[in-house]
């Protein structure tokens, strides 16, 4: 995807999506409040995945997460919040890490009841 610039999109002229995963130059710099439009294209990155559980659960929109946190692969809990544009960002980025740990592999074991307990709510009927 580096090789290709937000003007190649098809969306292009109508998008107002603030991070856009065709632009590599501008996720550097760009940030995203999680009152603001998010990338539709089909093909998707883990990290517009995660500004989606973002803008569902974040309580302050009027504070940003950076493209850098939304790649870090943490759990998006309820009232998730981000950075205060009025307060210097370093410091607040270095409280966000450690207070935003990165989610531990699952093991073997778990995955084996994660799908056991996913199939068994699929084969579940529902009768009208």
């Amino acid at each position: 995807m580096n090789k290709f610039r937000s003007d190649q999109c098809r969306r292009f002229d109508y998008c107002n999506a603030a991070l856009c995963p065709l632009d590599p130059e501008h996720l550097k710099i760009g940030v995203f409040y999680p009152d603001e439009e998010i990338c539709r294209l089909k093909k998707i990155p883990n990290w517009i995945r995660r500004q989606k559980k973002i803008k569902k659960k974040a309580k302050e929109v009027d504070k940003y997460f950076t493209y850098e946190m939304l790649k870090h692969n943490c759990v998006i809990g309820k009232g998730i919040k981000g950075l205060d544009p009025d307060l210097p960002e370093e410091k607040q980025l270095k409280m966000w890490y450690e207070k935003h740990p990165p989610k531990k592999p699952r093991t073997e074991k778990q995955l084996k009841a994660f799908n056991k307990a996913r199939k068994r709510r699929q084969s579940v009927k529902v009768i009208v």
